[in-house]
Formats: C-alpha cells, sequence, structure tokens
C-alpha cells in the first residue's frame, strides 16, 4: 500500500472515532454564510488532519473546508480535506456524515479517501489501482438506461428558477432521485453501485476530490456538466455517473442553461 494512501486512511479512522464520540452531543452553531453551519466539531478534526499533515508532510500544501483560502500557484503536493461532509446530517444526528481527504500530485487525483463511521463504510482508491469499500474492490452499477435509474443530488441555499428546471428534468428523467446531504458519500454509492449517477451545481474541491477518484477507479466517469473533464480546483458543477448514462445525463439540462461555473 502506498505510503500517502495508508496515511489517508489511518487520519481518517482518527478523525472517524471523533465524529462517533460527539454524534449525540448537542452542538454550538455557527454560520459561515446562509444556511452553510460549522460546529466547534467540524473544527477540531480540520485541525485534527491539519496537524498531522503538517507533521508527516511539513512541505505539503492543504485546501480544507474549515480553513479555506484562495488556493495560490500550483503546488506539487496538495491535501484536499473535509472533515465532516454532511454537517447539517451530524447536527440532526442522521447518518450520512463522511471525513473526505484526498491528496493531489501536480494537480492530478492521486489519493481518495471517504470515511463514514457511523454507517462503517471506508471507501478509497488510488490512481490506477482500483477502488474499495472495507478492503472489497467495488465497481460502478450496470444499468444503462437513465429511466431506470437512482440519481442523487445536492441543493444550494439559492437556486434559480434555471437550476430548478435542470432538478426537475432529471427527476422526470431518472427511475428516482435522492438527496443524501452529503457529496462525497454520493459518490462513493456510485463507485459501489448504490447509485447510478449524481449531479450538482457550485460544490467545493473538497467535497469532490476523494470522490471524483473513487468513482473513476471504479469505473465510472465524471465530467462538467458539458461532459468535459471537470477542473475540480475551479469549477464544482459535476455529473458523475456509472459512465452507461452518462451521455444520457449530459443531455438534461435546459436550452442556453449557463449555470454559475464555466463549464456551462
Amino acid at each position: 500500500m502506498d505510503k500517502f494512501l495508508y496515511f489517508a486512511l489511518k487520519t481518517a479512522r482518527i478523525a472517524g472515532r471523533e465524529i462517533v464520540k460527539n454524534l449525540q452531543k448537542s452542538h454550538n452553531v455557527e454560520y459561515k454564510s446562509v444556511k452553510n453551519p460549522v460546529t466547534k466539531i467540524d473544527k477540531k478534526i480540520d485541525a485534527m488532519i491539519t496537524r498531522a499533515i503538517k507533521k508527516t508532510y511539513p512541505s505539503h500544501e492543504i485546501l480544507s473546508e474549515e480553513l479555506a483560502s484562495d488556493l495560490r500557484g500550483n503546488p506539487k503536493f496538495l491535501w484536499v480535506i473535509d472533515p465532516i461532509d454532511g454537517t447539517i446530517n451530524f447536527m440532526h444526528k442522521m447518518p450520512f456524515v463522511a471525513v473526505s481527504i484526498a491528496l493531489v500530485i501536480n494537480r492530478q487525483i492521486e489519493i481518495g479517501v471517504v470515511y463514514n463511521p457511523i454507517l462503517k463504510e471506508l471507501f478509497y482508491a488510488e490512481s490506477n489501482s482500483g477502488a474499495f469499500l472495507n478492503n472489497k474492490k467495488i465497481h460502478v452499477s450496470k444499468i444503462a438506461k437513465i429511466s431506470n435509474a437512482l440519481l442523487s443530488t445536492g441543493m444550494q441555499p439559492i437556486f434559480g428558477k434555471k437550476e430548478i428546471e435542470i432538478y426537475e428534468n432529471f427527476c422526470r428523467a431518472a427511475n428516482a432521485v435522492r438527496r443524501l446531504g452529503s457529496a462525497s458519500i454520493d459518490l462513493s454509492y456510485i463507485a459501489c453501485g448504490k447509485l447510478d449517477g449524481c449531479f450538482e451545481i457550485g460544490l467545493k474541491p473538497w467535497d469532490i476530490a476523494a470522490g471524483i477518484l473513487i468513482v473513476k477507479e471504479a469505473g465510472g466517469c465524471v465530467s462538467n456538466f458539458s461532459g468535459k473533464p471537470l477542473d475540480f480546483l475551479r469549477n464544482g458543477d459535476i455529473i458523475a455517473s456509472n459512465g452507461k448514462i452518462h451521455a444520457q445525463m449530459i443531455n438534461i439540462k435546459p436550452k442556453r442553461w449557463r449555470g454559475g461555473g464555466a463549464s456551462l
């Protein structure tokens, strides 16, 4: 096992124990922006992971949700972390909560770990080595028609008419659409075949970095809404799928829709 992957798995497990320990407690909540809460546990776990990275790899850069700053230049080694992906779920004691850790080397995602300690689901992938759930290799589903597909999505605090239209179009086209409240879990569930695809607008790098690699290594496909490669550090408008329904998903959007990112 690659030393970076071993480190990411170990760190995710430690962070996961902190989530489980605090799940049933009441939490003081702050709001970074409208409907974007953060708890002391988010900050505590973020600091734990950041300290571990700086101690082990002091020359590496870090991009995290709770200590977010503008990414400057092109660092060779960049850790992208979300201490609690699904903070609102965590606040309400819902089980869809994950630690997400990715290592980007020369702008390519090389390591991805998504750990849901509540459901004891540890997803991970290393570039060109496959994707795994609890040490068992996983693959995307074989669903070939979007009308038979189970999709997932998320919603930003403020949606315009065209964003609502695209959501409605996917709901009409798919067998069903779910909202789990954690983008990293959405992507991981595509990788293991529980979901067939997902779509969302305006995500951040820490929401999707690890999950992108896990989907790809499980045989799936990730792109922007135009079907082009997703520059996840710059644009968070994402479509991910098992690959078989990807072209069908790309075709589902309002005419002349431009969304909020450069991809559209």
